[in-house]
């Protein structure tokens, strides 16, 4: 019999950026377990740490929210500062190895699985770092965007600071893109199609396991321009303190990729 002709098919066919993220935070949590090591992005953690030390203008005992915290590795370095760390996450499987590395380290964290766009916490946090990510790029339209800057932003004290952003953002996205990964008992396809005229991206991912058990997830976002994250900004209440490329402090240059945003609630 063709293997191919017996799978066995389950099809998430609604757009659904939550289980989207979280079949694929599984995926990264396996990895990590299996390989014993982060990887070699894992590597800027520090760099990235001292880069939000001084434009958050931390200092010991400050709240300080990590957004989308993964497995707590910056949550993690904060919380040896010497601050007081909360790290959200919307990942069951990602959380579990940060507490796990916590009490590894004996470091004292407050893990919150949650949904970052109502994150069930309460301000005000003297600063709110998402590392190694834009969330503004996480929603499927526009409305989606507003309404979770404004919970974010309502989380920090006047005068507080907001810094997120990634090295490998662009303006565009590539009008289709797909690449594909694979571990033991599984692989995985991701495909992805950009809207230029709406600004939408639409991903589908794939994922093959045992016994050929196949699984659907659909994904949409709205890719905002800066024009627009800059209009966002000024409904909500944020002033822009500085742009980059990447957390190694040198001020934004259009001609190369990454937008790292810091940011402060007037």
């Amino acid at each position: 019999m063709n293997p191919i002709m017996d799978v066995k098919a389950v099809t998430i066919d609604r757009i659904d950026n939550n289980a989207w993220y979280r079949q694929i935070a599984a995926g990264w949590a396996r990895q990590m377990i299996t390989s014993g090591e982060p990887g070699t992005w894992a590597q800027s953690t520090e760099t990235e740490v001292q880069f939000s030390i001084t434009q958050l203008k931390l200092r010991a005992g400050d709240r300080v929210l990590d957004l989308g915290c993964g497995w707590g590795r910056h949550s993690l370095a904060l919380a040896n500062y010497g601050l007081a760390v909360t790290g959200l996450d919307l990942s069951h499987d990602l959380l579990a190895l940060a507490r796990y590395n916590a009490r590894r380290h004996r470091l004292a964290v407050n893990w919150v699985e949650a949904d970052l766009a109502n994150p069930p916490l309460r301000g005000p946090f003297d600063a709110i770092a998402q590392f190694c990510g834009n969330f503004l790029t996480w929603f499927a339209n526009r409305e989606q965007t507003l309404e979770a800057l404004w919970n974010v932003s309502n989380l920090l004290r006047p005068g507080g600071r907001l810094l997120f952003g990634t090295d490998d953002w662009t303006p565009e996205l590539p009008e289709r893109s797909q690449h594909w990964d694979e571990w033991d008992g599984g692989a995985a396809i991701f495909r992805q199609r950009f809207n230029v005229q709406q600004r939408l991206a639409e991903t589908q991912t794939v994922i093959f396991g045992p016994q050929h058990r196949r699984s659907e997830y659909r994904r949409q976002i709205w890719w905002p321009s800066q024009q627009e994250m800059a209009s966002l900004f000024a409904q909500v209440g944020l002033t822009v303190c500085g742009r980059y490329n990447n957390c190694t402090g040198e001020p934004f240059d259009p001609r190369y990729d990454g937008l790292v945003y810091v940011l402060t609630r007037e």
